[in-house]
C-alpha cells in the first residue's frame, strides 16, 4: 500500500561541524516514526563518512554494506544514462532511473501495523568506494547532465513510497549538503552544539536555505544537541545567544521559548562508545533521557502526530541492546597457549609490495598475530605513509631486524631495482637473515630474482592465529642473529687501526696529518665540492659477482658520502675498502671526502691511521713493492717528513699501518699492471687502504686473474638522479632566464637520451654547468647531439675555452693557454702517464738532446773562466782544460731522470712544510743552490790555503780557482739537480713557443681555473679523455 504523497515529508538532518549527534538523531527520529506504524525510508547522504547503517547493524543482513548499492551507485548510473548516445531524448527518461526500490535496504525488524524502516546507503564499501565519491563532479551532474531533474524526480517516487523520508546531510558547505538543505527537504533539522563557531555557521547556512528558497519556504527546526549540564553560566550564555540567533526562523512553531526546552539533545557519555538507539538503550518514561528528547523532537516534526514511541518489551530491549553491544576480541591469553614466550622476542622486519588493498590487510594482520605470540614484529610502510627518509628508516629496519621476512606477491616479483636496492644490498651481505614468506594461495614465483634460490621458505596456511604458529614457531625456533650496528672507529683491533704506535712517529704522523688536512681542503674547494648545495655521492654496497668480496658484517649497505662521509668508515670492518664508478662518477672527489672524514676523527683519537692520497698511475707493480711506491710518494709528495724520518723510518711508519695509502685510480695504470696491482694488495695481508677504480676495469682484472681482492668491502658510487642535475643546474639562475628549459624538460620525461645520460656523472654535469653559464649561451644546443661520446666531446673542447674567459690572476689567452696546454698533453701521453711531473719535463727532449743542452748550458760559465785564464794569465791552462774535459764528460752521462733531492751535499732539514710541484721544486732548488754555495766556498777556501803556501796572487789564487770550483759545481748541479734540468728545459721550451717562460705559475693559475687538478707534487687533467683530446691537437714531434 503506498502513503499519499500529500502526507509525505522529507526532512534533511544537517550540522555545519561533525560531532553533534546528527546521525544518531536522525536513526532515533526514524525509530519512534516506524513504532507509530509509520513508513520511513533514511538515505545516507553523508557520502564522505557514511555511518547511519551503524545504528541499524543488527537488522540488516549485509551489515558492513559490502554488496548493498546506493546513492553513488544511483547518481552514477544516471551520469552513464545521461552521456550515453543511445538514451531516449525525451522529457521524462530519466524517470526509470528515479525507482529506488532496488537501493533500498529493509530493516529486519518488525514495527508495529505497516511500519518500516528502509535504508538508502551511501553506496557499496568497497575498495571502489572512495575513488567514486572523489571523482564524481556534481558541477557537471546539475549544469550539463540535468541533475536538478533527477532531483526532483527522486523527491516524487520517494514521497510515493514513504510517510517519511529522513536524509543525513554531510557536514560543512558543499555541492551535496547543498542538494540535502536546498533542493530535497521540507523540513530542515540544523543540528549544533552550543559553541560559538558551531551555532553563527549553522545560522549562516539557515540564512543561505532561507534566501535560495525564496517563495519556497520550508521549515526550519533548530536543534541543540550534546548540552552538558555542567558549568552553569556558560551553559546558560550559550543557550540565549543560540535563541537570539535562530529565533527568526521559528514563527511556524505556536511557542518558541518553550520550543527550546523540548528539543535540547542532551549529551550522554554512555552513546559516545557504541552506535546504539535510544529506544534501546534508555528505558521508556525518564523526561531527563536521549529517548525522551529524541520524541519531544519528533513530535514537533509531525505537528504532534507522533508524540512518543512505542516501548518495546523489556525482555526484547536487553536482547537488542545485547546485539548492539560491541563484540570484544579474544584476550591473548585465551588464544590457549599459541603465544610464543621469551624475555625478548625476536626483532623481525616484514617487506611486501602493495599489491592490493586485500593483500595489504592480509600482511597487516600477519604481523598483528606474530606481535600477539610475543614477536617484535615490524611492518615496512606502505606507500602512502613513506616519506623522504623512507630509504633511510628502511636500511635501519632491515639492518636492525633478526630475521627479515618477505611477503611474496606479483607485485614483488617485479619491484623494479631501485625500488628493491637495499634489500637486495642487505641480502647479499646477510642471506641467513631472510625468511621468505608465502601467503594462502600465494606461490614463490612472487619473489625478487636473488630470493628465488632461497631453500628456507615458510607457508603461511591462512591468516589465523593458528595459521601462523607454524611461522611463529619457525622464528622463534632460530638462534638469535647479531643485528648490525655502527660503531666507532677504533672500536676493535680489526678496521682502521694501526698495528703498532711507536712514540717517535707520533710528530711525524701529526705533521703529516696537518699537512694532508690543508691539501684535501684546497683541493676540495678548487673543484667547487666544498660548500652549499653540492652534488650528492651516493653509494651502495656491489652486487657484481666479480667485485662482491668480502663484506664482514657492514653496518650499511647503501649511503651518501655527501652527507655521512664517517658512515662508510665506520661499517667497513677489515679496514679495505674498494670504491668503483664510472669515468667522471666522482671517485677521487669521494676518496677525499673519505680521507676528510677519518682526520676529523683522527683529531678525538690519535691512534688512527694518517689518510694519504696516492695517484696509482705512478706505480710500476711490476718493479716496486706496494711498501717501497708509498714510500717514495711520501718522500716526493711530503718531503717535510725527511725532518723526523729516515727512509728505514718511513718504511716502518708504512708498514706498521701509521698511514692509510688511498690508492686514486687502478685504470689509470697500464692495462698488464692490472692484474699484478691486484695481485700486490692481496700478497700485503696485514695492510689496510682504500682503493679506487673504473668498475669496468676493475672487473676485467678480477676476472682475468680469478681472484677477488682479499677481505676487502666493495661499494660502487650510484649515477646521479634526473633531480639532481635539474636541482645543481637551476642553481644561481637569474630570473627569466629560460635558457636551460628545453634541457629541463628532457631531463624530466625523456631519461633515456644521449644528454640524461651523460648529466649522471657529477663531472659532466658540473662542466656542462660551467660552459653555459654565461647568458649568451644556449645549452638548448646539447640535445642535438645523437649519442654521449659527442655529448662528452663538445664538453671537453669548450672547457678551455670557457676556463679562460674572464679575469684570472695569470693573463693567458685562450688560444695560448690552449696550445701550452696541448703539448704538455702530448708530452704526458708520450711518457704513458696521466700525471704531469715538473721534474719529468725534460723528458720531452730526447736523452741526447737533453744532454747537450745541458752541456751548451754549462759551456754559459766556462766561458767567462777561459777568457779569464788566457786575458789574466797569458794563455789556457791545464787546470781549466781538464775542469772542461770533466764537464763534458759529466754532461755526457749526466742521469736521464734525476728525482727531486738528489743533489750531493743536500740536508734534508731544507725540505718545505707543505707539498705541492712550486714547494718541491722551491725546495729542489735551494739543495741546489745550498750545494753550488757549498762547493765554491770549499773550493776558494783550498786554492787560498794553498797559494799562501807558496806565492800570493789574487788572479791566480781566488779568481780563477773560483771560478773553476762554480764551473764544477753548476756541472755537478746540471748533472744531478731535477731543479736544473727542469729550468734548462722551460728555457728551451719557452723559446720554441711550446710552453710560457714562467710554466709554474701557468700550471698554477690553470690548477685554480679547473683545468688540472693537482695531487701531492703532480698535476693531471680532470678527465683522461681531456688530456687525450688535447694530445690530438698538439701532433707536434720532440724539438
Amino acid at each position: 500500500m503506498r502513503a499519499g504523497a500529500s502526507r509525505a515529508r522529507i526532512i534533511t538532518f544537517y550540522s555545519y561541524k561533525g560531532g553533534t549527534g546528527r546521525t544518531m538523531a536522525l536513526a532515533n527520529a526514524a525509530w519512534i516514526l516506524a513504532s507509530r506504524g509509520k513508513r520511513v525510508l533514511i538515505v545516507d547522504w553523508d557520502l564522505e563518512a557514511p555511518g547511519l547503517h551503524r545504528y541499524f547493524h543488527p537488522f540488516l543482513p549485509d551489515k558492513e554494506l559490502l554488496s548493498s548499492p546506493g546513492v553513488m551507485d544511483l547518481v552514477w548510473e544516471f551520469a552513464t544514462a545521461a552521456t550515453d548516445p543511445a538514451t531516449p531524448d525525451e522529457p521524462d527518461w530519466h524517470e526509470t532511473l528515479a525507482e529506488i526500490e532496488p537501493y533500498a535496504l529493509s530493516v529486519e525488524h518488525d514495527f508495529p501495523e505497516r511500519g518500516a524502516i528502509d535504508l538508502i546507503p551511501a553506496g557499496r564499501q568497497d575498495h571502489l568506494y572512495s575513488s567514486l565519491v572523489t571523482t564524481f563532479d556534481w558541477n557537471n551532474f546539475y549544469e550539463r547532465l540535468g541533475g536538478g531533474g533527477f532531483i526532483e524526480a527522486l523527491k516524487r517516487t520517494m514521497r510515493e513510497h514513504y510517510d517519511f523520508i529522513l536524509i543525513d546531510s554531510r557536514t560543512g558547505l558543499s555541492d551535496t549538503a547543498g542538494i540535502c538543505t536546498v533542493q530535497f527537504p521540507d523540513i530542515l533539522v540544523n543540528c549544533f552544539t552550543l559553541s560559538n563557531q558551531a551555532i553563527d555557521g549553522a545560522e549562516a547556512v539557515a540564512a543561505s536555505v532561507d534566501r535560495q528558497r525564496a517563495g519556497d519556504q520550508l521549515r526550519m527546526f533548530p536543534v541543540p544537541m550534546r548540552v552538558e549540564n555542567g558549568e552553569a553560566d556558560r551553559l546558560e550564555h550559550g543557550r540565549r545567544y543560540a535563541q537570539s540567533t535562530f529565533g527568526r526562523y521559528l514563527s511556524h512553531v505556536d511557542d518558541p521559548e518553550r520550543y527550546w526546552g523540548d528539543v535540547e539533545v542532551p549529551y550522554r557519555p554512555i552513546y559516545a562508545y557504541e552506535e546504539v538507539l535510544a529506544a534501546v538503550r534508555d528505558q521508556p518514561g525518564h523526561p531527563g533521557s536521549l529517548l525522551a528528547a529524541s520524541e519531544r523532537l519528533v513530535s514537533y516534526l509531525t505537528d504532534g502526530d507522533v508524540p512518543e514511541s512505542e516501548p518495546l518489551e523489556e525482555s526484547v530491549r536487553q536482547d537488542l541492546l545485547r546485539q548492539f553491544t560491541r563484540n570484544m576480541p579474544l584476550e591473548p591469553a585465551a588464544l590457549t597457549g599459541l603465544r610464543y614466550s621469551d624475555e625478548r622476542g625476536k626483532r623481525v622486519f616484514i617487506t611486501y609490495a602493495f599489491d592490493s588493498p586485500a593483500h595489504f590487510e592480509a600482511v597487516r594482520e600477519l604481523w598483528y598475530l606474530l606481535r600477539d605470540r610475543g614477536i617484535d614484529a615490524r611492518l615496512d610502510l606502505p606507500p602512502g605513509q613513506r616519506q623522504e627518509d623512507w630509504p633511510q628508516w628502511q636500511r635501519e629496519q632491515l639492518l636492525r631486524a633478526e630475521l627479515v621476512l618477505p611477503v611474496a606477491s606479483a607485485e614483488y616479483g617485479r619491484l623494479p631495482d631501485d625500488e628493491v636496492i637495499q634489500l637486495r644490498d642487505v641480502y647479499y651481505t646477510y642471506p641467513a637473515r631472510f625468511l621468505p614468506v608465502v601467503l594462502p594461495n600465494g606461490s614463490t614465483d612472487g619473489l625478487p630474482g636473488f630470493l628465488v634460490p632461497s631453500t628456507r621458505k615458510a607457508q603461511v596456511t591462512g591468516v589465523t592465529a593458528e595459521g601462523v604458529a607454524p611461522v611463529a614457531e619457525l622464528i622463534s625456533r632460530r638462534a638469535p642473529a647479531e643485528a648490525a650496528t655502527q660503531h666507532d672507529l677504533g672500536d676493535s683491533g680489526r678496521g682502521w687501526d694501526p698495528l703498532f704506535l711507536e712514540s717517535e712517529f707520533a710528530e711525524a704522523r701529526d705533521m703529516l696529518a696537518e699537512e694532508v688536512y690543508w691539501q684535501l681542503n684546497e683541493e676540495l674547494n678548487l673543484r667547487r665540492a666544498d660548500g652549499p648545495d653540492l652534488l650528492p655521492l651516493r653509494w651502495t654496497l656491489s652486487r657484481r659477482l666479480v667485485s662482491r668480496a668480502d663484506p664482514g658484517r657492514m653496518a650499511m649497505a647503501s649511503g651518501d658520502l655527501l652527507t655521512d662521509p664517517g658512515g662508510l668508515f665506520a661499517s667497513v670492518p677489515n679496514g679495505r675498502l674498494v670504491l668503483l664508478g664510472a669515468a667522471g662518477s666522482g671517485k677521487t672527489t669521494a676518496a677525499y671526502r673519505l680521507a676528510l672524514a677519518l682526520l676529523v676523527m683522527r683529531r678525538k683519537n690519535h691512534h688512527l691511521p694518517v689518510p694519504v692520497m696516492l695517484p696509482m698511475a705512478s706505480w710500476d707493480p711490476n718493479v716496486l713493492t706496494l711498501t717501497d711506491w708509498i714510500v717514495d710518494c711520501l718522500r716526493r709528495d711530503h718531503p717535510g717528513l725527511l725532518r723526523t724520518l729516515e727512509r728505514d723510518g718511513l718504511e716502518r711508519l708504512v708498514a706498521g699501518g701509521g698511514v692509510l695509502p688511498f690508492l686514486d685510480g687502478l685504470d689509470e695504470l697500464p692495462r698488464n699492471s692490472h692484474t699484478m696491482a691486484i695481485k700486490a694488495l692481496n700478497r700485503s695481508m696485514a695492510g689496510t687502504y682504500v682503493l679506487t677504480s673504473r668498475t669496468a676495469a676493475y672487473e676485467s682484472a678480477v676476472r682475468q686473474i680469478g681472484l677477488r681482492l682479499g677481505q676487502a668491502t666493495v661499494v660502487e658510487l650510484e649515477p646521479l638522479e634526473a633531480d639532481d642535475a635539474l636541482r645543481y643546474l637551476s642553481q644561481g639562475l637569474l630570473e627569466g632566464d629560460g635558457r636551460w628549459g628545453p634541457v629541463f624538460s628532457s631531463l624530466r620525461t625523456q631519461s633515456s637520451r644521449p644528454l640524461a645520460q651523460v648529466l649522471k656523472t657529477p663531472f659532466m654535469l658540473q662542466l656542462a654547468a660551467e660552459v653555459y653559464r654565461e647568458p649568451s649561451t644556449d645549452p638548448a644546443e646539447l640535445l642535438v647531439f645523437p649519442d654521449s661520446g659527442q655529448i662528452e666531446t663538445h664538453l671537453l673542447d669548450a672547457l678551455i675555452s670557457t676556463a679562460y674567459r674572464g679575469d684570472h690572476p695569470f693573463d693567458a689567452p685562450p688560444e695560448k693557454g690552449r696550445r701550452w696546454l696541448s703539448y704538455l698533453a702530448a708530452h704526458m701521453d708520450r711518457l704513458g702517464t696521466v700525471d704531469f711531473a715538473w721534474w719529468e719535463l725534460h723528458r720531452a727532449l730526447s736523452p741526447w738532446g737533453m744532454r747537450l743542452l745541458l752541456w751548451y748550458a754549462s759551456l754559459l760559465f766556462a766561458i767567462p773562466l777561459v777568457a779569464l785564464d788566457y786575458f789574466a794569465r797569458g794563455g789556457i791552462h791545464i787546470d781549466v782544460i781538464a775542469t772542461l774535459c770533466l764537464t763534458t764528460v759529466l754532461m755526457l752521462s749526466a742521469p736521464q731522470s734525476p728525482l727531486p733531492g738528489s743533489v750531493f751535499f743536500a740536508p734534508s732539514r731544507l725540505a718545505p712544510k707543505s707539498a705541492s710541484p712550486r714547494a718541491s721544486l722551491r725546495s729542489d732548488r735551494r739543495r741546489a743552490l745550498f750545494a753550488l754555495l757549498g762547493a765554491g766556498t770549499s773550493g776558494t777556501a783550498i786554492s787560498l790555503a794553498l797559494s799562501l803556501a807558496t806565492s800570493f796572487s789574487l788572479i791566480s789564487s781566488v779568481v780563477v780557482p773560483l771560478f773553476l770550483t762554480l764551473l764544477l759545481g753548476t756541472t755537478f748541479v746540471l748533472h744531478s739537480s731535477a731543479a736544473a734540468r727542469y729550468a734548462v728545459t722551460v728555457y728551451w721550451l719557452a723559446a720554441c713557443r711550446r710552453t710560457p717562460l714562467r710554466l709554474m705559475r701557468f700550471l698554477e693559475d690553470a690548477h685554480v681555473r679547473g683545468v688540472l687538478r693537482r695531487s701531492g707534487a703532480v698535476y693531471r687533467f680532470p678527465h683522461v679523455r681531456l688530456q687525450r683530446e688535447l694530445a690530438k691537437e698538439a701532433g707536434q714531434p720532440n724539438p
